[in-house]
Formats: C-alpha cells, sequence, structure tokens
C-alpha cells in the first residue's frame, strides 16, 4: 500500500516533469518570424538612430549620417558618419556575429571622430538583434541595446 510519502514525492517528480517539457517547448512560428524578419533587414540602407558606448548615449545629427547594410551573402558595410567601413557577419536567428571591421581612415571633425569612436566600439560588441516596429536594434551580450538604426527613406 502506497504511502503518503511516495504519492507526495511522484506528484512532484510528475509536476516536475511537465514544468520542464513546457520550459523546453519552442514555438515554430516565433522562429520563423525571426527568419522572416531578417528578410526584412538584409539588403537594406539603416541609418544610426542612437549609439551606446559605455554610459555615454549619443544621437548622431546631419551632417555625421552612420549607416550599416547587412548583405544576403554576409558582408556588412556602410559608413561611421566619417569613414566607410566593411566586414563579413554571421546571421542565426536573433544571434549576429561580426567580423573585425576593415574602414578608411580619413581625419573628419571632432563630432563625427566621437560618433565613429562609439560606432566601431559598438559593432565589436554586437551579438544580437531584434526589430522593434521598424526599428533594427543590435544588442550585446547582456542583452542591452547599443545600436538602432532606422530605414533611411529614399
Amino acid at each position: 500500500m502506497p504511502t503518503v510519502r511516495t504519492m507526495m514525492l511522484s506528484s512532484v517528480a510528475v509536476a516536475s516533469a511537465l514544468l520542464l517539457a513546457a520550459c523546453n517547448t519552442t514555438n515554430p512560428n516565433a522562429q520563423n518570424d525571426i527568419a522572416t524578419n531578417w528578410s526584412a533587414v538584409a539588403d537594406k540602407e539603416w541609418q544610426l538612430a542612437m549609439v551606446s558606448d559605455g554610459d555615454h548615449t549619443l544621437r548622431p545629427m546631419s551632417p555625421v549620417l552612420a549607416s550599416v547594410n547587412f548583405a544576403t551573402g554576409g558582408k556588412v558595410s556602410g559608413s561611421t558618419g566619417c569613414n566607410r567601413y566593411f566586414g563579413t557577419y554571421k546571421q542565426s536567428g536573433s544571434k549576429l556575429d561580426l567580423s573585425p571591421l576593415g574602414s578608411t581612415r580619413m581625419m573628419c571633425v571632432e563630432d563625427a571622430m566621437a560618433i565613429e569612436d562609439a560606432f566601431t566600439n559598438a559593432m565589436a560588441k554586437v551579438t544580437h538583434w531584434h526589430k522593434d516596429n521598424s526599428t533594427l536594434v543590435l544588442d550585446d551580450t547582456d542583452g542591452k541595446a547599443i545600436l538602432k538604426f532606422e530605414p533611411i527613406r529614399p
């Protein structure tokens, strides 16, 4: 005859198994949405709206217009607002891995150099991406938004 303790342990085991199963269930539609969203990101010109570098958050204004374009073939390029840059990337789901970026080396006005320094520092820390409405957001390993881009309107 089962004891109360045995029945209690069995109930806890069943509840734990159900809880773990629920945690491991992924929504296939959510994964598809991420992949579909990347197609809305790739091969488009995005203009920098905000860059966070440590304790500083900068919002560039004309004529300092930094940009990014993630080409379908895995190449990334754009402008830091001062110099042109280029590199490669790998995207898988919400993960984004950028290679070290190469760039031209022109000297620019002080405001443009501050944006460029923050931009290149932030791009080196990018590990994830997501979209927030029409905004492309690049995050660091802590999930902190360090770069935000808006689509460039023709």
